[in-house]
Formats: structure tokens, C-alpha cells, sequence
């Protein structure tokens, strides 16, 4: 058996380079997103493709598999070889070997290597003679040898076990292992260790726990080098207590005789092994390699019949090499599983990151004009507030300043107290106090009205341009939020001056003034007393008009705010041209992940996880045909994977690139979900490279899923109760409502996409046509007849599902499977497309009550706002479904309709389906607090979560049969 080793190897390099070839797309592809900078300040390649996972792939892409023996000396290990190679090519006798490898080539050569790259000038004594076995001369290892970087003795056989790359390694000691750690000759081991004819002494134990830490991850093959460590009999080595347990157990297990006997060529048999082999498990699984299943403390570990479990096995017998041919198969699968689990991580990582990146541009994309204009129209708003707040209260205030002066005539003291006794300034200094004081009562009037609309404007407008300035690069502009604070301050800033804007009049005060404080000689210089200072301050007083000053304050008001004003809708203007250019980006990065980059990742994705499907459970047996569809074909298979109970595979052949991406994101989808009882489960994928001949042009895509008994199309058919149908309906609604909340929209729910299990439970399938909302093209999908009339326009959302579910909920009530009248008429889609827009629905049938016929046509209404939420429909359906319950059917609308079940809130109204005309149940309208949370309690699943995107569950298309309608 072990000479089938060469297939295993060649079916391993074929896979590792299309793992290689898959790694380097990726890698392209992040590389490519990197260089065009669609995540801003962030690193990708470092995210998405850390120094941890690069180093675990490179290891493994680009290192060798080879066999790694070791052993408890040299003797075992030669026993190993030869066994191995079906050739005494090596001496069975013990000493201080060097590596050797074993290698393919059509001559016998012998040659001596330092590190696998130099070939070393030595005499190899072998070489000058005809030779079956190595000469022991050339096996011993040079003493001064550095043991990091050994000299290997490089044998070349002739042997058909080693071509396609098998490779045989003999290490010498614990210094070789950590030589393999370090990487220096470049191989991924497969460790075998030969057991010789006697326990585990120390230096063997040292070096097995050496391994150990070193490899902690990589299992080990321990073959025993004797031909049979089984014995027939009780075994004479062990002692008197030990013999009569062992006999003990022996009479207990006669009946188990047979049964064993059959399982020994399948495992290893605990029960008959002899002392030795029983010593090596003892000290095997104290190292941590074997451990036994313990059933009963007060016996034998030994004698329990258990199996060991752990990834290390042990084979009894060097007669039994078959088991190396299992171990290596199942090491090198081990390489390629955790090859695409990592690589499939990253892309499933890069996909998560691109899908949400798309919510955020498409929010962006929506949101940013709508914060600018709403920016625009509340500042507008603001602006002409203030403007009113002056223009309205200009007599208002003109009283206030005529208030504030006779207020300082009666407290004219405080005032001049306040002045200095200088002759000629004490007029002007009189003069500044008394306006800055009105100047201060003034503005603290005009502040408490520009905070009342401070309130009003200030904090969701402030927000909104500090979101919108985040990203904005304004060198030295000033920013639109600096001048919404000036327009905000324009009344802390307001100045009196007791004159007019006229330079004349300013100049005629001034001298006025002067000619007051000059001595004139015919009149007597005042005393600088209480009462002239009074009479200074009156006169000061008496010269300040109340009119004018209101005008003065207005004009400087409104022309602050209006200088303010202007340099706000500059500000706001060069931020819409910002964005208007970095909008047109971001449309045209996200067309360029939901065209290009996500579906190129999902394929490779697809790649990846197809190829560790296919590793570890092979390509499923595909028995008779049960659907076919436009692109591919439905087979029955009876288990794979570990699949509890039978399945299903649909074999879909992409016919160019675009279906190949469409696949692609189709399974990214499928298999993203989290698992639910009502979606059809997807155990895998699998690509079949043989089909056609080419990769990517004839290979087919294998995608298992569940596989239940029918679908609801040949349920109807076949005939079902009114009760079941409701059911149904109630399975399909909580399958629509989970995949919403995963972001996902069905946009295919028909009879053929709802199958049933043995208890006529439904689950939905068939996600082909399955996307998030942000990845969407506006793209014309679906069945006709459930396609909402929104969908030919190409702008649409999650409301197109509840329109297929009315239609859908058509047929249940109708109870079979013909066309609507309504629709039967027309020769082709595009006609029945043409009057669906014009408000074309199913015509309602005798057997429809009430209840059933208004919730149809709300869930099909034309305009989707109107259409109810899911989360009100369910409580109308579990309301007739309780009616069902009490003996009411379609077949008798008119009896006891007022009876219900007092379990539901529903049921006490004459017409449960009218809730769903309420605005609360709507999509597009404001629902009160108290309906809000009634809706919330109805509702059974999360909202929207990508984090948990990358997790297996649901299936395509079990049962797809393309039909016209």
C-alpha cells in the first residue's frame, strides 16, 4: 500500500498550486485596492493579510511535504526505511548517523549535501562499488558538523515510491528538530518514529518531549519495528497481580471474541497487546502523544477497550504499512485544509469589510446632500429670525434705550463718580461711560433674543457641519461653523456711538465739544464740584437720541449678520464643491466593489473553501435527477460531509464570467448566514475541475445543501389543509424576516423556492438572487408574476419581498398551483409587466375571507411605503391561524367570525388584517411610542449583523424548474 504514496503526493502538488495560484489573486486584488486608496489611512495588506497568516501560508505554499523519521536509535529507523522503500537499502545496525534523505532518480546515486543546495566534495566509498545497502563509512555523521547547517547524504533511488516528489528524511538526534524548526531546508514534515525492541529510556523520552514543544500541532505515526507485539496468551513478564486482572478481563471479553477479531485489521486491538506495547502506551500518553479513553478507574487503563484519541497514531506491526499510506494522506490533507481555511479567511474578512465600506459610501452618497441642504435651509432660517427679531422690535427697542437713559438720569451719581476731574476730558470720558453701559443693557436684551434661537438652530446644525467639515481640508477659509458662531455673537458685539455715519457731523461734534472745554476770558473758570459734574452728565444724557441709537444698533445688527451670512453660504458652498467631487469618487469606488473587487473576492472565496470541501469529504456521489434549472441540475445524494441525513447537489456550470461571479456571491451569501430552521441549511461546495476538461470555462460547482421531501409547488398539488397552508405561510414570513436582518434581501420568493420537510414545515431556498441592499445595481431579478412593479425601474428595497410574499400567499389561500386569471391572459412578461404598473393584481377567489384577501393586498400595493412591515403581518397570520385552529376555514367565512382566541390581541378585532392599514404598520411612517414597542416584542429575530457574516447555513435552488411564469 505504501506504493500508492506518489498519488497522494501528485493529487497534494496539484492542489497546492491551485492554492498557490489562489493566494496570489488575492493578494493582487488587496494590492490593487491598496494602490487605489479606498480605505483612507488604513493599511490593507497589513489588516486583511497580517504578518501571522502571511507567514502560516507562505509556510505552507511554498514549503516541500516529506516524510521525517525518527526513532529510538538506528537500528528501528533502518527497520522503518526499508520497510518503507520495500528495499534493504540500509545496514540494521547502530551508530552516530547524519541526515539522509531518500529521493527519486532513474540511476542509484549517492551524494553528500549541505543543506540541500551544495553538493559537498567527499569521497563517498559506496559510489566505487555496485551497492544494494549503504556502506556504514558514509552514514556516520562528521564530528565537527554545525548542527545548523547539516551535511545530508543524498540518496537517489530508482524506486517508484518515491517519484512525484516523495521525499524520506532520517534525522539524527534532538538537534536535527530544531534544525527542521528553523525553516533551513525548507520541507513540511510528516512525522513517523520507530519503536525498536524495548521501552522508552531517557534519552528517547527527551527527545519525543523536544518534538512535542517544538511541534505541538503536527501529529506523529509510532510504527513498532518487530513484525507483532500481540500476544495469544497471558504474558509471562508480567507480575502475579497484573496476570490474574488480566485474566479477569480476558474471561470478561470471550464473548466479544469475534467481534474484535473482525476489527483488528481495521484498528489497533488494546486487549491483546503484550507488555511491551502496553509499556509504550504508558509512557506515549504521559508524554502527551497516546491517551487511552478510560471507562472504569478501577481497572487497567490498558484493559478498557478504549480508543486512543488523539490526531497521533500507532501501528503494532511493521507488517502493517498500509497505515503509513492513511497517516500521510491524512497529513497532507491537514497542509491544504489549513492552507484555504486561512486564505478563505482573508477573503472573507476583505469581503465583510468591502460590504460594509459599501454601506458606508452609500450613506455617504445619500446623506451628504441632504446634510448640505439642510445646513443651507437652517441657516437661512436662522438669518431671516434675525433679521425679524431687528426689523419687528426697532420701537421696541428705541423705548428700551429711552428707559435705560432716564434710568442713568435718576442714578447720575454712579456715573460721575466715575470720571476723572479733568476738565477738558471729562465730557468725552462721561460720554464713553454712559454708552458703553447702554451698549451692555442694550446687548443684554438683544442676547436673551438670539438664545431663545440658539436653541432652536444651534445644536443640530452645529453637528451636521462639524460631521461635514471632518474630512474637509479648508486651508485658510474660514469654515461654515466659525461663521454660524459669528452670526450666533453679533449681538455681544453691538457698539453705541453718539453720532451719526457722517463725517461732517462726527467732525462738528468734535469741534463742538472743544470749544465747550476751552476758558473763554469774559467767563469764570467752573468749580470741578458734584454740581457741575451733574450738569456735565445731564447734558451728556439729553444729547443722546433714542431713535437714532435703535438705528444705529440695527444697522451695525444686520450688518454683522449679514457679513456673517455671506461668508456662511461661501464656506457652505466651496464644502459642496469638496464633496462634490469626492461624491463622484465614492460612486464610482463603490461600483467598483460591487462590480469588480467583491465579486472577484467571492469567487476566489468560492475557490478556497471548495477546495478544503473537497479535501477533507471528496466529490459527493450524485444519484437520480430530482430538478433542473436553466444553468444546472439537482441530484438526490444520500449523506456527505457528516450530514445527518440526506442531500442534495446542485450541479450549476457557469457559462461565462459574469454567472461565475453570480455563483460567487451567491455562495458568499448562502454561506454567510448563520444557521435557521427556516433556511435550507448548505453543508458545502465543491468544484469539479473534471467536468469539460478546463478550469473556469467547463468546470461545474457542486453546492450541497439539506435535501427535504418536496417543494410547496408539488405540496399544493398534492393537496394540503387549510391549517398546514396558514403554517406555511408563517415559516416563509420568519425565514423573510431573518434573511432581512442579516442585510439581505431574497428577491426570488416563489412556490418552487419554498420546500417542505416531512411535517410540511417550510423552509426557504434557493438564494441566487440574494444581495444586500448596498450591493445593488438596480438589476431586473426575480419570477415575473412575484416581481414587484418598482423592480423594472431598478430602484428598490427590501419592500419587493413583502410584495412577492402577498403573492405568494395568493396561492395558499387559493390552495393550488394555477396562475392568477389576471395574469393568465397575457402572451408574454413584457405585457404583464406593462399592467402591473398600472396597478394589474390577482383577482380574489370565492374561498378568500375577508381577513386573507385584505392582507394580500396590502402587502402587493403599488407604492412600497405602504406595504405592512413583516413584523406586522406575522401577528394577523398566527390570528387566522388560531381562528383555523377553532374550526374556522376559508370554506366558512361567515360563521362565529367574531370568536377568538383571548391569546391574542388580534383576535378580539372583527378584522385582524385592518391593523396593517395602520401608519405604525407601514414602511415610511412614523409609528407612536406604544405601537412602536408592540411591533418590537413581535419581533423574534436581531437586526442587521455583519459581524456574524462568515458563518455556514443556508442552500441554492433544490428544486429549480424555470418557468415562464
Amino acid at each position: 500500500m505504501v506504493s500508492k504514496l506518489p498519488q497522494e503526493f501528485r493529487r497534494y502538488q496539484r492542489n497546492r498550486n491551485r492554492l498557490r495560484n489562489i493566494f496570489q489573486e488575492t493578494q493582487s486584488t488587496l494590492e490593487i485596492i491598496n494602490h487605489e486608496n479606498f480605505f483612507p489611512d488604513e493599511n490593507i495588506m497589513d489588516e486583511l493579510l497580517p504578518s501571522l497568516t502571511l507567514d502560516r501560508l507562505t509556510y505552507i505554499l511554498d514549503n516541500h511535504p516529506a516524510i521525517v523519521i525518527s526513532g529510538q536509535d538506528c537500528k528501528s529507523k533502518a527497520t522503518l526505511v526499508n520497510r518503507c522503500l520495500g528495499l534493504d537499502v540500509m545496514p540494521l545496525a547502530d551508530g552516530n548517523w547524519r541526515w539522509i534523505k531518500f529521493s527519486y532518480s532513474h540511476t542509484n546515486n549517492v551524494s553528500v549535501t549541505l543543506g540541500l543546495e551544495y553538493e559537498v566534495v567527499e569521497t563517498i566509498q559506496i559510489n566505487e562499488k555496485t551497492w544494494e545497502t549503504l556502506s556504514m563509512e558514509d552514514l556516520i555523521r562528521p564530528t565537527n558538523e554545525d548542527p545548523n547547517c547539516p551535511t545530508i547524504l543524498d540518496v537517489k533511488l530508482d524506486r517508484p515510491m518515491l517519484k512525484e516528489g516523495v521525499q524520506i528524511f532520517v534525522v539524527p538526534d534532538i538537534a536535527a528538530i530544531r534544525t527542521l524548526a528553523k525553516g533551513v531546508l525548507g520541507i513540511l514534515p510528516i512525522f513517523l518514529y520507530a519503536l525498536s525492541d524495548y521501552p522508552l529510556n531517557e534519552e528517547n523520552t527527551k527527545e519525543l518531549r523536544e518534538l512535542k514543544e517544538t511541534y505541538p500541532y503536527h501529529p506523529v505515526l509510532f510504527v513498532s519495528s518487530l513484525a507483532k507485539i500481540i500476544f495469544d496468551n497471558i504474558d509471562e513478564d508480567l507480575t502475579e497481580s497484573e496476570q490474574h486482572r488480566l485474566q479477569s478481563q480476558v474471561e470478561k471479553e470471550k464473548n466479544h471474541v469475534l467481534e474484535l477479531e473482525e476489527k483488528e485489521d481495521e484498528g489497533l486491538n488494546l486487549e491483546k497487546m503484550n507488555s511491551l506495547g502496553l509499556t509504550w502506551f504508558d509512557q506515549l500518553g504521559s508524554l502527551g502523544f497516546l491517551q487511552i479513553d478510560e471507562s472504569d478507574d478501577d481497572q487497567m487503563p490498558w484493559l478498557n477497550g478504549g480508543k486512543y484519541i488523539n490526531s497521533n497514531d500507532f501501528i503494532e506491526s511493521c507488517e502493517r504499512m498500509d497505515r503509513i499510506l492513511q497517516f500521510t494522506r491524512s497529513c497532507l490533507q491537514t497542509y491544504l485544509v489549513n492552507a484555504s481555511n486561512y486564505l478563505n479567511g482573508v477573503q472573507t474578512n476583505a469581503l465583510r469589510k468591502f460590504i460594509l465600506s459599501a454601506y458606508d459610501m452609500a450613506r455617504e452618497i445619500q446623506i451628504t446632500p441632504k446634510r448640505i441642504q439642510y445646513a443651507q435651509q437652517k441657516e437661512s432660517e436662522l438669518y431671516t429670525s434675525l433679521m425679524n427679531i431687528v426689523n419687528q422690535n426697532q420701537d421696541e427697542l428705541t423705548e428700551l434705550i429711552r428707559k435705560i437713559i432716564q434710568e442713568m438720569k435718576d442714578n447720575w451719581s454712579l456715573t460721575a463718580d466715575e470720571n476723572q476731574d479733568q476738565n477738558y476730558t471729562f465730557n468725552v470720558e462721561v460720554q464713553r461711560q454712559v454708552l458703553r453701559k447702554l451698549s451692555e443693557k442694550v446687548a443684554r436684551q438683544l442676547v436673551t433674543s438670539v438664545n431663545c434661537l440658539r436653541e432652536t438652530f444651534v445644536g443640530t446644525l452645529q453637528r451636521c457641519l462639524l460631521e461635514l467639515e471632518k474630512s474637509y481640508d479648508h486651508d485658510s477659509n474660514l469654515l461654515a461653523s466659525d461663521a454660524l458662531k459669528q452670526i450666533l455673537t453679533a449681538a455681544y458685539n453691538v457698539e453705541l456711538h453718539n453720532s451719526s455715519p457722517s463725517l461732517i457731523h462726527s467732525f462738528l461734534e468734535r469741534l463742538r465739544q472743544l470749544f465747550k472745554s476751552l476758558p473763554l476770558p469774559w467767563s469764570s473758570t467752573p468749580t470741578l464740584d458734584a454740581t457741575w459734574k451733574k450738569k456735565v452728565v445731564l447734558d451728556v444724557l439729553n444729547s443722546l437720541c433714542p431713535v437714532r441709537l435703535a438705528k444705529t444698533i440695527s444697522m451695525q445688527f444686520r450688518d454683522k449678520i449679514k457679513s456673517s451670512h455671506d461668508v456662511f453660504h461661501a464656506a457652505l458652498r466651496s464644502l459642496e464643491n469638496h464633496y462634490s467631487g469626492k461624491l463622484e469618487r465614492t460612486e464610482e469606488q463603490k461600483v467598483a466593489i460591487r462590480k469588480i473587487h467583491a465579486p472577484k473576492l467571492a469567487k476566489l472565496s468560492l475557490e478556497s473553501t471548495s477546495m478544503s470541501d473537497k479535501v477533507r469529504f471528496g466529490i459527493p456521489h450524485q444519484g437520480k435527477e430530482i430538478g433542473r434549472g436553466q444553468y444546472g441540475v439537482v441530484f438526490a445524494c444520500d449523506g456527505w460531509g457528516g450530514a445527518p441525513g440526506p442531500c442534495a447537489v446542485k450541479s450549476v456550470i457557469p457559462p461565462d464570467e459574469r454567472h461565475w461571479n453570480d455563483l460567487a456571491m451567491e455562495f458568499y451569501y448562502t454561506r454567510s448566514i448563520p444557521d435557521h430552521k427556516r433556511i435550507v441549511k448548505l453543508r458545502g461546495s465543491i468544484i469539479d475541475d473534471t467536468y469539460g476538461g478546463v478550469h473556469g470555462a467547463g468546470a461545474a460547482v457542486l453546492l450541497i445543501t439539506d435535501r427535504l421531501s418536496r417543494d410547496l409547488y408539488c405540496g399544493l398539488r398534492a393537496g394540503l389543509s387549510w391549517i398546514v397552508r396558514i403554517q406555511i405561510a408563517i415559516d416563509v414570513l420568519e425565514g423573510i424576516r431573518y434573511l432581512h436582518s442579516q442585510g439581505l434581501l431574497h428577491r426570488d420568493i416563489k412556490l418552487k423556492n419554498v420546500l417542505l420537510d416531512t411535517e410540511n414545515r417550510a423552509k426557504l431556498t434557493d438564494l441566487g438572487f440574494c444581495i444586500t441592499e448596498a450591493m445593488m445595481s438596480g438589476s431586473v431579478v426575480g419570477t415575473p408574476v412575484h416581481m414587484a412593479p418598482e423592480l423594472l425601474s431598478g430602484h428598490y428595497d427590501s419592500s419587493v419581498d413583502v410584495y412577492a410574499f402577498g403573492i405568494l400567499f395568493w396561492y395558499i389561500c387559493a390552495g393550488h398551483t394555477k396562475m392568477p386569471n389576471a395574469f393568465e391572459q397575457f402572451h408574454n412578461k413584457e405585457q404583464l409587466w406593462t399592467n402591473v404598473r398600472k396597478g394589474l393584481r390577482p383577482e380574489r377567489l370565492p374561498s378568500f375571507d375577508d381577513e386573507c384577501w385584505q392582507l394580500m393586498e396590502q402587502c402587493w400595493a403599488g407604492e412600497p411605503s405602504k406595504r405592512p412591515l413583516l413584523g406586522a403581518i406575522l401577528p394577523v397570520l398566527e390570528a387566522i391561524r388560531n381562528k383555523a385552529d377553532l374550526g374556522k376555514s376559508l370554506a366558512e367565512p361567515d360563521v362565529n367570525r367574531q370568536q377568538g382566541s383571548s391569546s391574542s390581541s388580534y383576535e378580539t378585532m372583527k378584522n385582524p388584517a385592518l391593523a396593517l392599514a395602520e401608519p405604525n404598520n407601514q414602511r415610511g411612517a412614523t409609528s407612536s411610542p406604544h405601537l412602536r414597542r408592540r411591533t418590537f416584542r413581535a419581533l423574534k429575530y436581531p437586526t442587521l449583523h455583519l459581524t456574524n457574516l462568515f458563518q455556514a447555513s443556508v442552500c441554492s435552488n433544490l428544486y429549480v424548474q424555470m418557468r415562464e411564469y
